[in-house]
């Protein structure tokens, strides 16, 4: 009859040769059990929380310095080109606002051009001026170009807002039909960031 067990006998170590079923069970049985121990450590490992990042301390931007500065707001009735200058058409005339040193909005109705007025705000402030140009078209000229635009800037210092261009029309009726579809062109705004 063959031995259930096969016996190696080393120095130290007694290595078996399995070839019962129910020990085959019991194997299997630590197998799986020593498997679902490695997954599990596996599991608890990875689900550790991150450790916290050490947050940065906020350093607090500095506020700039308020000073005083003049703010220039003109309004011009001619076009300066670097070789010309073209005069606005007659019969054109301006509403428009202004923001004040104290932040209040100062409205300026039909003012003789040109116009210009000078204040003293405390940076940081931000300039504005805005409006709308009317015209009486019977005021208009009715042959020869028509120069329209609202040449508006606001300046302080090296600061200025960029020179507007004035349209030309080779006569009345061109502006009239332009002015039809694009009825937006009469109105403007202009701002400037002073620090």
């Amino acid at each position: 009859m063959i031995s259930k067990f096969v016996t190696f006998a080393p120095r130290f170590n007694q290595i078996y040769c399995l070839t019962n079923p129910k020990t085959k069970i019991k194997m299997k049985k630590v197998t799986f059990l020593l498997a679902t121990l490695l997954i599990g450590s596996m599991m608890l490992t990875g689900c550790q929380k991150d450790p916290q990042p050490t947050p940065t301390p906020d350093t607090p931007t500095p506020t700039p310095t308020p000073t005083t500065k003049t703010v220039v707001y003109k309004m011009d009735n001619v076009y300066y080109e670097e070789t010309s200058s073209t005069p606005l058409s007659p019969g054109f005339h301006f509403v428009f606002k202004y923001k004040d040193a104290d932040g209040t909005m100062v409205e300026v109705n039909d003012p003789t051009l040109p116009w210009t007025k000078e204040i003293s705000v405390t940076t940081p402030f931000e300039a504005k001026l805005e409006g709308k140009m009317t015209f009486n078209e019977n005021e208009l000229p009715e042959e020869g170009k028509v120069c329209v635009g609202a040449l508006c800037t606001i300046k302080t210092n090296n600061n200025t807002t960029p020179i507007p261009h004035c349209r030309l029309f080779r006569d009345k009726q061109q502006f009239l039909d332009f002015l039809s579809t694009h009825p937006d062109m009469l109105d403007f705004t202009f701002n400037l960031s002073i620090n």
